[in-house]
């Protein structure tokens, strides 16, 4: 198996204090969290697993070359998970955490299409040079989706999560692109409301597209759960839909295994001792993950975790408000948001590759559902040995079969909200991400979806959002009138 060398850079930074004779020594001081800092986002390194050919990748494909796909997915995990170099909060982010959130992608844009001209002109290269923090925590935007268009009130509150974009992503995402009556800017939601609105009325449904993103663009879709400073916190462990009280949708509620997380234990996950389990009803969500009926233990280092600041700390809690009943744990300056899954999609391929992760400490869930350790270097360090994976390189588990591909991602597509999430795959869902006033979404995945002309999916009202859905969710798109040419 070929390995991707990294070269990481690192600071130690050392104080020392003298007392004098007879002096108390001072009260420590309380800890420092910034809010924000400057952090420069790292590209992920050129090597020979990264980016691969597309007609290597394709090769894969055509022949089922399941072991190539997931070595391929792990080597990227690896990868990503490297230090950057750049701290935060006295932490070296790995090098996906210091790329690009949608705040510094899509900022806020004017009200009104014909604000576009006034926009400020700022570029994302601009944007990351401001002190930002890297966890800008919302609510998942799979919550929202809802079955057949109607949003569900239900979502698990316990969940955040927010977009991350490689610097070759967010550069394409930010530049001038042409199209009819552009150029356009894709980071600007009113832009694509103009160029969905300004296609010639001649121009066929699968013709009406952005531009396709660069070879070298990735999208990541990171999701945090809490761990509190101090005490145990229940943290719920997916074990396949026959571990869950609901196996329609198991959402993390309803996992029956969970894991005592202690702030400062170490070791590995194990079963939880007598005197663990009668502290459990006393644990951080307790109330909130009461389906628990089997109980592990496991430190925090089993995630990647970051210390959150009284800001982020607000934010986190934000993303889950209005909370559910009964209510799960609050977050505070101190806590831990902690690394529960991440969605990870490359421009590899023009269908874009598909790879989905999620914590599974110890051994792999019953059958392997819907993903394993399996293919897993040995060089992948902890806390990133402890997170399984699915991938989804077609919507068929063969080239042009009718076995549909299953890759769902436990934290997520488990919910209400998803319309069949635990028989979804991540290409079928993204391939129908369009630029609309209300944008499709499949409410079943029993056959493959013809990409670009299912006219359930695309038609001359919409534009196709080259697998985006955070660029599709990004436009602004009124109710279609006269063609605007777009203010140069």
């Amino acid at each position: 198996m070929r390995k991707i060398a990294f070269a990481a850079a690192a600071a130690v930074v050392l104080g020392a204090g003298l007392w004098g004779c007879g002096k108390a020594p001072e009260a420590s001081k309380p800890e420092v969290l910034l809010d924000a800092a400057v952090i420069t986002p790292v590209p992920l390194p050129t090597t020979a697993d990264y980016p691969v050919a597309q007609a290597t990748i394709q090769g894969w494909i055509n022949t089922s070359n399941t072991a190539a796909i997931r070595n391929h997915a792990w080597q990227l995990w690896q990868a990503m998970s490297q230090p950057s170099g750049q701290v935060f909060n006295g932490q070296d982010l790995p090098i996906w955490d210091t790329w690009a959130g949608s705040a510094e992608v899509f900022p806020p844009a004017p009200t009104g299409l014909q604000a576009t001209a006034t926009a400020p002109k700022t570029t994302v290269a601009d944007r990351v040079k401001a002190p930002r923090s890297p966890h800008q925590f919302i609510s998942p935007n799979q919550f929202h989706h809802g079955r057949g268009g109607i949003p569900s009130p239900q979502f698990d509150g316990a969940i955040t999560a927010f977009n991350k974009f490689s610097p070759e992503a967010a550069a394409f995402i930010d530049s001038s692109q042409p199209g009819p009556g552009g150029p356009y800017t894709y980071s600007n939601g009113n832009d694509l409301g103009l160029l969905n609105q300004n296609w010639p009325t001649t121009t066929p449904a699968q013709n009406r597209t952005i531009n396709a993103f660069p070879t070298r663009g990735i999208e990541l879709k990171p999701v945090f759960g809490l761990v509190k400073a101090t005490g145990l916190t229940i943290q719920p462990l997916w074990q396949g839909p026959g571990g869950s009280t609901n196996a329609t949708n198991p959402m993390p509620p309803t996992w029956t295994t969970c894991v005592l997380i202690d702030p400062n234990g170490k070791g590995a996950v194990r079963p939880a001792t007598k005197e663990e389990i009668a502290q459990a009803p006393n644990a951080a969500g307790a109330a909130y993950f009461s389906a628990c009926k089997t109980f592990l233990w496991g430190p925090l280092s089993s995630f990647y975790a970051v210390k959150l600041s009284a800001a982020e700390a607000a934010a986190f809690n934000a993303a889950n408000a209005p909370p559910p009943t009964p209510a799960p744990p609050l977050a505070a300056k101190g806590d831990y948001a902690v690394l529960q899954a991440m969605h990870v999609n490359t421009k590899e391929i023009p269908f874009w590759t598909w790879q989905t992760f999620w914590w599974q400490p110890g051994g792999d869930t019953p059958n392997g559902f819907p993903g394993s350790k399996q293919g897993q270097p040995s060089s992948l360090k902890t806390p990133w040995n402890n997170y399984a994976s699915c991938t989804a390189y077609d919507q068929t588990t063969t080239p042009g079969g009718s076995t549909m591909t299953v890759c769902f991602n436990p934290y997520l597509e488990t919910s209400t909200n998803i319309p069949a999430g635990i028989t979804s795959n991540c290409m079928s869902c993204h391939g129908v991400a369009v630029i609309a006033a209300n944008a499709p979404y499949p409410l079943a995945y029993t056959a493959p979806i013809s990409f670009f002309t299912d006219k359930t999916y695309f038609t001359t009202s919409n534009t196709q959002a080259d697998f985006s859905w955070a660029v599709a969710g990004a436009a602004v798109v009124p109710p279609k009138t006269s063609t605007t040419t777009k203010s140069k």
